[in-house]
């Protein structure tokens, strides 16, 4: 029998890739204290849009939203957000290529937010590859990190380098394997006048309902306009609940590298499942592609540290 909450707890995803989409089904399909997955179709393929059409017909806990322009963009997205005005529900938004959730995510999500839920704006847990979350890894974990790190989320090695973020998934495989993910934890800090990546985060639907439009406009960054633009308006931050750790597999600067490198695959035999590789993103152009394999060539040389290092300090 499931625990009786004040809140429902509803997981949303702008979708969808299949090859990150499976690895994440497996994970909220599971989570007994996730009540519904909402997708939020924002296919860029045909095939990939038939993909979850078949996942909603074939699991009652999913299901499919769909708005009359969307593209595969980031900027499609935000018209989807009104959707989630439920004031009787917790939203929990994540990206399609979470590639890992701890067990009981959702109820532990919505635990911390109740603690202080009407102190802040959202709630993240601590993402692994995700800039400012890496940071903090640096800085207050037991990780021993060789690496430049800004507190920023543009932050040339955290967000950019799909080298660092080969390092930082593998040393997160290898904790997972030994029991050692609390090595992982830092202690929760708060976000505001930062702009964040939200990778992954919980919100109450009554703040939606409220604030209508403004909670994320149509015309805004909803990464900037949720994570710095909103605490500031409201005087509520953002919080980072430092012990509940998930993964996040890859910004568009990483996504092409490490597909290359068998990380996914890691994370694939985390759940037992065969593989499946996403598509590579091809340039517009061969001449963009050449100019662009140049430049990572250029920056690799000129950097002052061209390979990192993190260890697990046990």
């Amino acid at each position: 029998m499931k625990k009786i909450r004040e809140h429902r707890i509803i997981v949303v995803t702008p979708a969808g890739r299949k090859a990150y989409l499976e690895i994440l089904k497996t994970y909220i399909l599971k989570d007994e204290s996730i009540d519904e997955w909402i997708l939020w179709d924002n296919c860029r393929l045909e095939s990939d849009r038939i993909y979850i059409k078949n996942l909603a017909k074939n699991h009652t806990k999913i299901k499919i939203i769909t708005q009359k322009s969307t593209d595969g963009t980031n900027q499609a997205i935000n018209q989807f957000y009104k959707t989630s005005s439920d004031k009787n529900v917790f939203y929990i938004k994540m990206d399609d290529d979470i590639v890992y959730l701890p067990e009981h995510f959702g109820q532990s999500l919505y635990n911390e937010a109740l603690i202080d839920r009407y102190k802040y704006t959202y709630w993240s847990p601590l993402v692994v590859n995700n800039a400012i979350c890496s940071w903090l890894l640096k800085y207050h974990s037991k990780l021993k990190i060789d690496a430049s790190l800004m507190a920023s989320a543009a932050c040339n090695t955290g967000w950019k380098s799909p080298e660092f973020a080969e390092c930082l998934h593998k040393t997160f495989i290898t904790a997972h394997r030994e029991n050692t993910i609390n090595l992982f934890h830092v202690p929760n800090f708060d976000i505001s006048l930062a702009r964040f990546s939200i990778n992954c985060i919980g919100f109450f639907g009554q703040e939606v309902a409220a604030l209508g439009d403004s909670f994320c406009p149509l015309d805004a960054d909803d990464e900037e306009y949720i994570s710095a633009v909103l605490p500031s308006k409201t005087g509520r931050p953002g919080r980072i609940i430092g012990n509940i750790i998930v993964s996040h597999f890859s910004f568009f600067t990483q996504e092409n590298y490490l597909i290359k490198t068998g990380v996914l695959n890691s994370y694939f035999n985390l759940i037992n499942m065969r593989p499946i590789m996403p598509p590579i993103r091809i340039k517009k152009s061969f001449k963009q592609n050449i100019i662009y394999t140049l430049i990572r060539i250029l920056k690799f040389a000129r950097s002052k540290q061209s390979t990192y290092s993190i260890g697990l300090d046990k």
